[in-house]
């Protein structure tokens, strides 16, 4: 009989842990333009947030969607990095200081901090990547409406060398990375101004208690 009791809550447990991963499975990563982003942030702003993944100095230095939150998806690293060179974390892209190779290891708990698994997210990075790596890591938390925006804050690239030459003569955005189908490319409101209801909340935390 103990033995029968036994199985039976074993049974119960495993359909239990089952029925939980599927429920955190039920999310949705949707892909959307920079456009539809601000339909929804106008038609719906209570229920639907924007969430800044880049890092903070690109949030500060190139601007940001008003009433964005940062949470950034990856810190600038500390090590300088020379373009095409291998230091274990694949090839440089630049020479710079770059990103992590690794995650913010807290990102999906200040999320959870700042936003219910109901609401609508849409996530903005540089251009696109970012976002693509930080919602599914927010889905597999039990987020069920995630939106990416496709082309970023910057956008895309140029397209061609002729591509190139024409915005040389008539963009003010001519040799400036991007600019093709981003949020910036659509003229969508950005701001420099620092909000602190809207900055990573570890920083606020630290800067309130003088640390």
């Amino acid at each position: 009989m103990l033995r029968k009791t036994v199985v039976g809550i074993l049974f119960c447990a495993m359909i239990m842990t089952a029925g939980l991963a599927a429920a955190k499975s039920n999310g949705k990563i949707t892909v959307i333009s920079a456009l539809k982003a601000m339909d929804m942030l106008m038609g719906d702003p209570k229920t639907t947030f924007l969430v800044d993944v880049r890092s903070r100095a690109e949030y500060v230095l190139q601007g940001h969607p008003p009433r964005a939150y940062n949470v950034p998806w990856r810190f600038f690293s500390d090590r300088l990095r020379i373009k095409g060179q291998d230091d274990g974390h694949g090839k440089a892209e630049f020479t710079g200081y770059q990103l992590s190779p690794k995650p913010n290891p807290a990102f999906v708990g200040v999320m959870q901090s700042l936003f219910k698994p109901q609401v609508r997210l849409i996530l903005l990075s540089t251009k696109g990547t970012q976002a693509a790596e930080a919602a599914e890591a927010l889905i597999k938390a039990g987020y069920q409406k995630i939106y990416v925006v496709k082309h970023g804050f910057l956008g895309d690239p140029l397209q061609s060398k002729q591509q190139g030459e024409l915005a040389g003569k008539f963009s003010p955005y001519a040799g400036q990375r991007g600019r093709v189908n981003g949020w910036v490319f659509w003229g969508l409101p950005v701001t420099t101004q620092v909000d602190p209801r809207y900055v990573y909340p570890p920083d606020l935390k630290r800067m309130q208690s003088g640390q």
